[in-house]
Formats: structure tokens, sequence, C-alpha cells
């Protein structure tokens, strides 16, 4: 939906009455008046404010009610509060339950309802049915997010997915189980594929996940989280052309086309290797490269679009005239490789930092000192051994821990 006539149905919804309360004026006869909707005059900030809303609020006047019971818990669950409220959210349930004008509302009672403005949610209101159809699949689902959330290194995490994955989605992965499915339950096994793809790379999930869409979409059950999740996936197996085709056959999805990606150069397998967008051309286009992880001194950045600590960090660097040409110089910025849908926000920032030019690389796995993704992350090399490493970037900054880390590899007296 573009942004405008969001805006106009957003301005629908919040004109009617600016306090804490969105209903219909007064009661007319022969309309069906919605439910008042109960939204604090200012954001929800801390858990203990949430818990008085739910405990106060009545669940037909909340937009949280707007959630199915497990998704409900999950987003709540999943919120991380800060300083200045709300710190860290998952709203990949929101993308699946919920539409953007619903996204907005529901948002809007932590103040953070500017996430909803292009997120790929329902294009229509999900089926009432699902409030109540019981599902096989969702505790399992639940099981592999907290698998996925755990880990203390990638070896450990992938393991983990790929166990629970067997045991609990791939005896439904036939087509004779899934047409047995709910629809709920055929949904999940699609986002359950969907996670271990992005955590693993492996093909046979990606293939899980194609079949799980066609029987979706044999329901008329794909909305734009369905087709943007395989869009997405699509890509990151570099298949191009297949996601052209599908943006081509869901033009929902509101994506920019997929870039053209060329390996000029012949790489072995597991060999580190990089993504990097040509420079100085409106090109769509990334081109693969080695990356040397073993050159004498070297500063590797683990960093991400969507992190606006890795933004800071940028920012503070180049403030610092001496760190700035060293960083120039000496150092490769890098996100992890699912970032290679996010080519737009790569360029952006390219063009924001030139001296800190981002590369996507071509296989988390094969960045030997990668173990967990926090970003920022900044790995100190001396012929490819991490020799220190700082990780975040508070709000003070980290620059004396990024002297310390260059002192050790003689890149700073």
């Amino acid at each position: 939906m573009p942004y405008t006539a969001i805006v106009r149905v957003l301005l629908l919804l919040t004109g009617i009455l600016p306090s804490a309360v969105l209903a219909s004026a007064s009661p007319t006869v022969g309309v069906t008046a919605s439910t008042a909707l109960v939204i604090p005059a200012k954001p929800i900030t801390t858990r203990a404010q949430l818990d008085a809303y739910r405990r106060d609020t009545p669940s037909a006047r909340s937009p949280l009610s707007w959630l199915t019971p497990g998704a409900r818990q999950r987003f709540l669950d999943g919120l991380v509060f800060g300083d200045r409220g709300v710190g860290g959210m998952d709203i990949g349930d929101l993308r699946y339950e919920l539409t953007r004008e619903q996204a907005y509302t529901l948002l809007r009672l932590f103040g953070e309802e500017s996430y909803a403005l292009d997120l790929d949610a329902r294009t229509t209101p999900r089926p009432t049915g699902d409030d109540s159809a019981a599902s096989t699949l969702e505790p399992r689902y639940e099981k592999l997010i907290a698998a996925a959330a755990s880990g203390d290194d990638r070896a450990s995490q992938m393991q983990a997915i790929t166990s629970i994955y067997t045991e609990g989605f791939a005896p439904f992965q036939t087509d004779a189980q899934r047409r047995m499915l709910g629809s709920r339950d055929v949904e999940f096994l699609f986002r359950s594929a969907t996670l271990a793809f992005r955590l693993t790379s492996q093909s046979a999930y990606l293939a899980d996940m194609r079949a799980d869409f066609a029987e979706l979409a044999r329901r008329h059950r794909v909305d734009r989280a369905h087709a943007g999740d395989l869009h997405d996936a699509l890509i990151l197996a570099h298949r191009t052309d297949e996601a052209r085709a599908l943006l081509a056959a869901y033009p929902l999805l509101e994506r920019s086309p997929a870039p053209i990606m060329r390996s000029p150069m012949r790489i072995r397998s597991g060999q580190p290797s990089l993504w990097i967008a040509t420079p100085g051309t409106r090109r769509r286009e990334l081109v693969r490269f080695r990356f040397n992880i073993r050159v004498p001194a070297q500063v590797v950045v683990l960093a991400s679009t969507s992190c606006h600590f890795s933004e800071n960090a940028a920012r503070d660097i180049e403030a610092d005239p001496l760190l700035s040409g060293v960083f120039r110089e000496y150092a490769q910025w890098v996100v992890p490789a699912d970032e290679v849908t996010a080519f737009d926000a790569v360029q952006a920032w390219n063009r924001a930092h030139p001296a800190l030019r981002l590369g996507i690389a071509y296989d988390s796995a094969t960045l030997p000192m990668v173990q967990q993704i926090e970003t920022p992350t900044f790995y100190f090399l001396d012929h490819g051994t991490v020799v220190d490493k700082v990780v975040g970037w508070p709000a003070a900054g980290n620059l004396d821990a990024i002297r310390r880390g260059l002192r050790k590899i003689n890149l700073m007296h």
C-alpha cells in the first residue's frame, strides 16, 4: 500500500479521538459500532507499565487482542525495555497476523508505530477462524525459535536447529501430509522452513519452503509475508531470476528488483568471499570477490544496515581523523549473508560512508572469526588470527577499545 494511502487510513483511525480511546462517535441505529480501543496517552516504556495496561484493559479493547494467543505471547516475550522505552522487539508475528494499519495501531502502545509503515504485513485481515484453530505445529515452532535464540556459537545453534527440524517438521514435508494439515499448520511449516533456511542456508529447507508456499497458494492463503520470505530466501540462495519471477507474480511485495549477481573469478568452496556493490554506478549489480583474511594486519567489522549501533560506530570513527585514515586503509566492513536482500540499504550506507564501504558475506559460515552474529563487532586480525575483539557501541562510544585493538596489530602506536 502506498505511504499516502496508509497515512489516510491512519488519520481516519486516529483522528476520531485524539485522547486515549479510539472509537466511533455515538451509537447509531442500524450500524455495527466498532469496539473502542484503549491507547495510553503516553507510550508504554517499562514492563511494569505493560503489565498494568494488560491488567486494567479489557481484552476486546486492546489491539493486542488482534493477535492469536500464541503470537501475542511471543510478541510480548520478545519485547526488550531499556532506559528510554522499547529497545528491541520481534515483529515476525505481526507480519503474518496483522495488516499494516493494525500493526501501526498496536505499535502505538509503545511509541514504535513508524516500524509499521513499510512492514511486510498482511494486505487483508487474517481469517477469523485462526483464533480457534487448533495447531499441532505451533509448539514445535516455538521450540525452533528458542533454539535459534540460544547457543554459544553458530555450530551448536545449527546443530540444534537441524535436530529439532528433522524431528518436528520433516515428517510433515510431503504432499500427502501437507494436505492433511490445517492452514495454520501449513503456515507454521512454511515459517519453520524459512527460519531453518535463514540460519543454515541449506538447500533442503528452501525446497521445503517452495513446497509449503505452493500448498498455501493452492488454498489461497499467500499474503505479503509469505511471498516476501520466499523472495528473500531465493535471493539469499543467489537465485535472482526466480526472485524476479516471484516479484512479477506477487506485485503486492512492493520490492525493488533483485540485483544481478556475478562471479567473474573462480572461488573454491569454503573460501571467504564478499559480494561488492559496484561503486559509482546506478546498476543493481553485485560482484563476488575473494576476501583475503590472512593479510598481515586487518580489521574486520561485522555490521548491519539495520543496526543503529553500527551506524553510530561508523559516524564516530569517521569523526576521528587518525582512526578514519586507518580504517580506510586497513578495515573491511561486512554485513551477514542474509543482508544480500538489503541491496538498497547497503547502497545507501556506502553513499553515506564512502570510506567505510560494506561488503556482503557470500556465506557467513566461511568467516571463521564470526561465531555469533552481534553487530557491530570489531575483529583485529594478525595474519588471519584474531588477537582482539570489541563488541558493541554504547552511547559513549568505544574508541579507546578500538585504539587498543589497533595497537595489538601494530596499526597504531
